[in-house]
């Protein structure tokens, strides 16, 4: 042990009063890769760092800039300029001195998926790209690597473990297109009628209709408050601890914490999800967006069934 218990054991012995010895060596072990070190990423490195995880791989291509002070966890004034996953690793490694961090300043790209999540033990996608994000479950299911989705939007948080024997896939749990290749899942995902169809964003998310219809038309980025990205990023966090130790049992796909600022529960997809996921990606779906984006009323039903 260091000088004044600063050692691994020293720094993380109250985790012991949780964990057996095992368990938190198991921790100590794992290899966990964060695409994207936003306000979910950034969250899940800190709060995995302070439990003792001890090998990371950061991917992120975005500097902090003035609007990230909101939520983002290592976003001051004095680091608006810096690379987040170079902001995170200074933070893990005061933290844990002993951990082991490999840092990309660049963004994942579509077609080196696989090579990049291979080494990794558990796949947290957190990217603003939620067309790579999808396609990063995809690869994670067929490598047989465990995955968790950490997705707030303004006063909704949802978290969802998917596992390699998952019944549904993210882009079902989602009700986004089933299986599109990357190009095809950016492109539905940008369109406003697609958007339009996502009222939960303002019935269960309470966005600002304003905010919602600026967002649609791709004037306006997504609503976000810190309480709920980082209530969202600790139970992400805990779904990857669980992974790691087996303590507990995950909260796995259809199955997914649901938390607004009244609740905390635990839902389940329904597999009216996985319907619309499997109609959407057909383009005669597609080409009656713009119809269904017209009729409120629709939307409103549409919204209360996929909840």
């Amino acid at each position: 042990m260091g000088d004044r218990g600063m050692g691994y054991e020293g720094l993380f012995q109250r985790n012991l009063g949780i964990y057996e010895p095992g368990k938190q060596e198991r921790i100590k072990g794992a290899r966990v890769m964060i695409l994207g070190c936003g306000g979910i990423g950034g969250v899940v490195a800190i709060v995995l760092a302070r439990s003792g995880v001890g090998h990371f791989v950061l991917m992120e291509p975005d500097p902090y800039e003035p609007s990230n002070m909101n939520r983002q966890v290592t976003c001051f004034t004095d680091t608006i300029g810096i690379n987040k996953a170079v902001s995170i690793r200074d933070d893990i490694l005061k933290i844990n001195p002993e951990a082991k961090v490999t840092v990309y300043e660049r963004g994942l790209k579509p077609t080196e998926i696989e090579e990049v999540i291979e080494p990794a033990d558990i796949i947290m996608p957190a990217t603003d790209d939620w067309p790579l994000s999808l396609m990063v479950f995809r690869v994670a299911k067929r490598l047989g690597k465990p995955a968790v989705m950490a997705y707030p939007v303004g006063a909704l948080g949802r978290v969802c473990t998917f596992l390699p024997d998952s019944p549904l896939s993210a882009e079902e749990c989602l009700a986004m297109p089933f299986g599109l290749p990357y190009d095809e899942l950016e492109e539905y995902m940008e369109n406003p009628d697609a958007r339009q169809v996502l009222q939960y964003y303002m019935t269960e998310g309470a966005w600002r209709e304003e905010w919602f219809d600026r967002w649609a038309e791709g004037e306006f980025p997504h609503a976000q408050i810190c309480t709920i990205v980082w209530i969202t990023a600790c139970l992400a966090a805990m779904e990857i601890l669980k992974l790691i130790t087996g303590k507990w049992e995950p909260v796995a796909a259809p199955y997914y914490w649901h938390v607004t600022p009244t609740t905390a529960r635990i839902k389940k997809f329904g597999l009216f999800r996985r319907l619309i996921s499997r109609l959407s990606r057909r383009r005669w779906i597609q080409q009656r967006l713009p119809w269904l984006a017209r009729r409120k009323r629709l939307l409103r039903l549409f919204t209360r069934m996929i909840r």
